[in-house]
């Protein structure tokens, strides 16, 4: 049975959806000749409410991360409970970056920015606001949703312990997803025991959900290939090296938009719900390196790489 707060979130993420900025006009921000001039085409779209011009390219990236989390809690809000559970959880990445900038700034000199405003997105983030240890944070983290799948306390712990917990989470709450949470497995594997060449931290990779355990002996690409499940195999099939992880993470965002846009004409309304939070991520994403081709005058390799869906 569609229950009527389901059916007012799906009508408002779909006209959050006419809101995204799109490949072709992706495609002419990044040809703009300068940096001021990107910025000044995204004015009259839905990312000019936040970015300025004359803001400098960290600025404006920032920005379009901002205009992205906006509009996901402007989604959770329409939501029933359990809808907006579910875009908290995928949202995760705003507090997971708070997070971050935290840990990094009891490693270094205390600056950070100035955290992401989550209001309902937050999971424990109000908690840690004022924590200012890592002990602190890790305390709060195992109270929380986040659990605490770490065993030391370091900053290279956490935050790897947070990435694995995420995937858990949305693999957990978003049956829709898994493929693309293996997939983002696969490739945070790769990195961390053929890129990083670490296995320290093998016993937090073990939690990995969709991975398995036979695929962290891998010494090499193509072991790891083999031992990877098929729905986690498909996003190192076109890598050659580890070195080229990053053209299969441009694989993965292109694999995840087009599973979403297929997703989005779903009857489900859960279905309908990940679909649209994952396209309003995507077209972030291209907005941002959009901006980054124009600071760059519109490199062709930046300007192709800025609107890739392919």
């Amino acid at each position: 049975m569609v229950k009527p707060g389901w059916i007012a979130g799906t009508t408002r993420a779909q006209l959050l959806l006419g809101r995204r900025l799109g490949a072709a006009q992706a495609g002419l921000v990044a040809r703009s000749a300068s940096l001021v001039e990107g910025v000044g085409a995204l004015v009259g779209s839905a990312y000019g409410e936040h970015v300025q011009v004359g803001d400098s390219l960290s600025v404006a990236e920032r920005a379009v991360a901002e205009t992205l989390l906006w509009h996901l809690r402007i989604l959770a809000g329409w939501l029933p409970g359990a809808g907006a559970v579910l875009v908290r959880t995928l949202a995760a990445r705003f507090e997971l970056e708070n997070i971050d900038a935290r840990l990094a700034a009891l490693a270094g000199d205390g600056r950070e920015p100035v955290p992401f405003a989550l209001g309902g997105l937050a999971t424990v983030w109000p908690r840690l606001e004022h924590a200012h240890t890592i002990d602190e944070i890790a305390a709060a983290l195992a109270d929380s949703a986040w659990g605490a799948p770490w065993r030391g306390r370091s900053a290279a712990e956490l935050a790897l312990g947070l990435r694995v917990s995420w995937a858990r989470r949305a693999w957990e709450s978003a049956p829709e997803a898994t493929t693309w949470v293996a997939g983002a497995g696969a490739l945070l594997v790769a990195r961390e025991l053929l890129v990083a060449a670490d296995r320290s931290h093998v016993s937090q990779l073990q939690r990995l959900p969709g991975i398995g355990v036979d695929a962290l002996d891998a010494g090499t690409l193509d072991e790891l290939r083999t031992a990877l499940p098929a729905h986690a195999r498909w996003a190192l099939v076109d890598v050659g090296d580890p070195s080229e992880l990053w053209r299969a993470e441009l694989a993965w965002w292109s694999r995840v938009e087009r599973d979403a846009d297929t997703m989005r004409r779903s009857l489900e309304q859960r279905a309908v719900v990940v679909a649209v939070v994952a396209l309003l991520a995507a077209d972030a994403r291209h907005a941002a390196r959009a901006l980054a081709a124009a600071a760059h005058a519109g490199t062709a390799d930046l300007v192709e790489l800025a609107g890739a869906t392919a």
